[in-house]
């Protein structure tokens, strides 16, 4: 079957983005009219609905589009740089990096309102440890990298499950962060981590070619010219930072990062030049849709935005490790 042009799906997917963007203003516990939403857009006022519009809902859907972004093309960068679709975000430690911060913040400094910074450095402090002893004394391999990240993520695991168990007071705070969901969000919460969100975004991209190489091995990388080493570096820390930008927002959301990049791969092709910013815009739509139902749920009200992607992306997750396993039992 012959694949659309990278203009066809880019055209798809930004239309998919702001049909999104559209239902998640419009659909609430206080439904506003489609007119009336475009009015206030082109004409805000101090009215209840207009204060809803712009101080509520639209913050909530910026961050659920720049978290979605980020988490996919975080995703798609671990699954380049480790050669495996089944690769998320969170894979080298990020997230239990990020729980310890906000258990920490939670518990020592529950007044200063640090859990989302907290947060953001246990992520990115996570994976330096994961990298630096990965890294010893020579080159790093990327199954070293896990396993280093593995480790890493039950060590720190189970120091904030001893930190909650400690803290009783705390556990549903904590418990309601490491699920996900996007709360409370004003326009001040948004303009650092978008910052790092679309900066970080536009220093990976360069790097398209270079990813497209990895694929082929990093032996076949280095003959081909790349730096791999340093390059794979570049990539795990800015991979790395846009995770944590993303917690920082957000908590921790699964499958967003592991899902997308792999969807869009399969519709448009491994070349990342392509697969990056569609990635991006796909995992955009699909946080910002995840959310708008989490935010209303026929029947129950709001739920955690990590519910919905869990029962979204888990039987997807499924699929692709049953098809993993049979294409390896076939190679045998």
């Amino acid at each position: 079957m012959r694949r659309l042009g990278f203009a066809t799906w880019l055209g798809v997917l930004t239309l998919f983005l702001m049909l999104a963007i559209i239902v998640g203003v419009l659909y609430g516990p206080t439904p506003i009219p489609l007119m009336q939403v475009l009015t206030i857009l082109l004409h805000p006022t101090q009215s209840i609905n207009s204060i809803i519009v712009w101080q509520i809902r639209l913050p909530r859907v910026a961050a659920a589009a720049l978290v979605g972004g980020a988490l996919a093309i975080s995703g798609a960068v671990m699954q380049a740089l480790l050669k495996n679709p089944l690769a998320d975000p969170y894979i080298v430690g990020a997230s239990a990096g990020a729980g310890l911060g906000a258990i920490l913040a939670q518990d020592f400094f529950p007044a200063l309102g640090l859990v989302g910074p907290s947060a953001f450095v246990g992520s990115v402090a996570a994976v330096g440890l994961s990298y630096g002893l990965a890294r010893g004394k020579g080159r790093v391999q990327m199954l070293t990298l896990i396993l280093a990240g593995y480790a890493i993520g039950i060590i720190l695991s189970a120091v904030g499950t001893f930190l909650m168990l400690l803290n009783r007071e705390n556990l549903s705070t904590i418990f309601a962060w490491e699920i996900g969901g996007i709360h409370g969000m004003t326009w001040g919460h948004l303009w650092v981590p978008a910052l790092l969100i679309l900066l970080g975004s536009m220093a990976i991209w360069p790097f398209s070619p270079d990813m497209n190489a990895f694929l082929l091995g990093d032996e076949q990388a280095h003959h081909i010219g790349v730096a791999v080493e340093r390059v794979q570096l570049f990539l795990l820390l800015a991979a790395s930072l846009l995770t944590a930008a993303a917690v920082y927002l957000s908590g921790l959301i699964g499958f967003v990062g592991l899902v997308v990049p792999h969807v869009v791969r399969r519709l448009t092709g491994p070349q990342h030049r392509r697969l990056l910013p569609l990635a991006f815009i796909a995992g955009a739509a699909f946080l910002v849709i995840a959310d708008t139902l989490a935010e209303y749920f026929p029947g129950i009200g709001t739920l955690p935005v990590g519910l919905i992607t869990a029962f979204l992306g888990g039987p997807y997750f499924l699929y692709l490790l049953n098809r993993q396993n049979q294409r390896t039992v076939g190679g045998m």
